[in-house]
């Protein structure tokens, strides 16, 4: 049985280092070179790390493999968590079918046939049976090139040996070693080569089991397989304990065996040597060593048992301290995300302040130079009312002037009329009496006209607003002529002048001035032409 455990245990690791080999991970290479020293620590951190990263990038290819390689690095030392790693393999090989389904099918065999292993170990013969007949269904008739199939074959081979099923076990070993030499992969044909020499010694056809269990050591030691080197040598001691009875020849075989099994971690191999040396003393009725071997024997099965216990707690030491470095780094990658969040806050922040501060100063910017357009705008709008203002006066002043003029004129043009009506009569008083009275009664008629007076009134009334109408308000009794007698006085006319205006005499224009003071209530000391000038 313990012959048979080893079998399948190299028989895993060499399907192990080939696709390991074949793998882009370079975790899942760094933990296969750390198993194949023995190194089964560094290698189980190896692939717990690779598993670890894999599930942090979400990437199932990787997740599926490192649990692969998981489960091969652990199930030597515990079964249940070996089957545990494969299961979860598979699982993840299942989720791969939607984006690589040739990646994700190759996996899923790969994982049953190591779950067949498994069962094997757990001498659950018929699952394991079953599990590698399903991948030899699935595989023989395709180009597999990860040596899963030879596996296969082997498997069923071990199994039916085991069930002395010889002629089962010689086909599918048969199968198994075609199958490897096909694919060229000379890893797995020494132990190919050994179980067909086992089962040639077993119909006692001593050569040619022996020409197998040779061509096994030759193609072992070129390949430097210590594992299949350590099973060659104790087959062939076995052949020559059984054929020859060569003791001291198959002794050195199976010392030699163990010379090489003291140093690999794996102590069944040390064991299995051990028990072929007891086999041999016991021939030789050499108790008192085989009493000796089997204590050593005790010692290896009891330091096994508790390296496997202590690779088991070697391997949670290697999860928790794993777990805790991603701990660790789930928490400064938390903190470094935390960082980087306030970093972007204060950005963000420093950003919209920036950005408020620039427009709150452009457009204050905005707002001054509006002032300033406003302020110059009012200043040009003041400097042009000004000028406007200027203008209008300039204007009111001209027109005030010519107003002035006209009234001047209007005014001299009646005083020369009248002057020149006061010379007609004087010539027409040197004629005839009769003439004389109808050119005098003419003259008077027409001395003075409405409408001269008409026009006088409205030039008047437009250089001096209202005087008319503030001298009635104030004095109602005052009469027209009244008011022309103002008039003249407010253009600071003449007595004489005023006379030959109104075509009186000046002592009429004196007793009109009078009546005037009189009606405007002015006292004796006050001066009618300063009263009217200041209306």
């Amino acid at each position: 049985m313990n012959a048979f455990r080893t079998i399948l245990v190299l028989l895993l690791l060499t399907v192990g280092k080939i696709n390991a080999q074949s793998s882009d991970n370079k975790l899942i290479q760094k933990g296969w070179n750390e198993l194949i020293k023995d190194n089964e620590n560094k290698a189980y951190q190896y692939f717990w790390e690779a598993n670890e990263k894999a599930r942090k990038e979400k990437n199932s290819k990787d997740i599926a493999e490192s649990y692969f390689y998981l489960g091969i690095c652990s199930y030597g030392s515990s079964l249940e968590k070996g089957l545990q790693f494969a299961t979860k393999s598979l699982n993840e090989y299942h989720n791969l079918e939607k984006t690589d389904k040739e990646k994700a099918t190759i996996g899923r065999y790969k994982c049953l046939q190591l779950i067949s292993t498994i069962y094997s170990r757990q001498k659950k013969y018929d699952d394991a049976l079953r599990l590698s007949k399903e991948v030899i269904v699935e595989l023989e008739n395709k180009d597999d090139s990860s040596g899963t199939l030879g596996l296969a074959y082997n498997s069923l081979g071990s199994i039916y040996e085991l069930q002395n099923k010889d002629e089962e076990a010689q086909k599918y070993y048969r199968l198994a070693l075609t199958e490897f030499e096909k694919a060229k992969n000379i890893a797995y044909l020494p132990t190919s080569y050994c179980k067909l020499g086992e089962l040639f010694k077993k119909k006692k056809q001593k050569a040619i089991s022996f020409t197998y269990f040779k061509k096994a050591l030759d193609l072992a030691e070129k390949t430097e397989n210590k594992q299949a080197q350590i099973m060659a040598l104790i087959a062939l001691g076995k052949w020559h304990l059984d054929f020859e009875q060569n003791f001291t020849l198959a002794e050195n075989y199976c010392n030699n065996a163990r010379i090489i099994a003291i140093g690999l971690s794996d102590k069944l191999f040390e064991i299995k040597s051990i028990e072929t040396l007891i086999d041999i003393k016991k021939n030789q009725n050499n108790f008192k060593e085989v009493s000796q071997l089997q204590s050593e024997i005790i010692m290896l099965k009891d330091s096994f048992y508790s390296a496997e216990k202590q690779q088991i707690e070697k391997s949670l030491e290697v999860q928790f301290e794993v777990s805790e470095k991603n701990r660790k780094l789930k928490l400064i990658s938390a903190e470094k995300e935390v960082t980087k969040l306030t970093n972007y806050l204060l950005i963000s922040v420093l950003a919209i302040l920036i950005t408020v501060f620039s427009f709150l100063f452009f457009f204050l910017k905005r707002i001054n130079k509006r002032d300033k357009q406003l302020l110059a705008a009012k200043e040009e709008l003041v400097v042009l009312m000004e000028e406007q203002k200027l203008l209008k006066e300039q204007q009111f002043q001209n027109d005030l002037e010519h107003k002035e003029s006209q009234l001047s004129a209007i005014t001299i043009q009646m005083l020369e009329k009248n002057e020149l009506l006061d010379e007609i009569k004087t010539i027409l008083n040197k004629k005839e009496p009769n003439a004389e009275t109808e050119l005098k009664k003419l003259v008077s008629k027409y001395t003075i006209q409405d409408n001269n007076w008409k026009d006088f009134d409205n030039y008047f009334e437009s250089v001096n607003k209202n005087f008319y109408t503030r001298l009635k308000q104030k004095y109602p009794d005052i009469s027209n002529n009244d008011l022309k007698i103002c008039a003249l006085i407010k253009l600071n006319l003449s007595i004489k002048e005023m006379a030959s205006i109104l075509n009186i005499s000046p002592d009429s224009v004196k007793t009109a001035r009078h009546r005037l003071r009189k009606k405007l209530q002015l006292n004796t000391e006050e001066n009618l032409t300063d009263f009217i000038l200041s209306v």
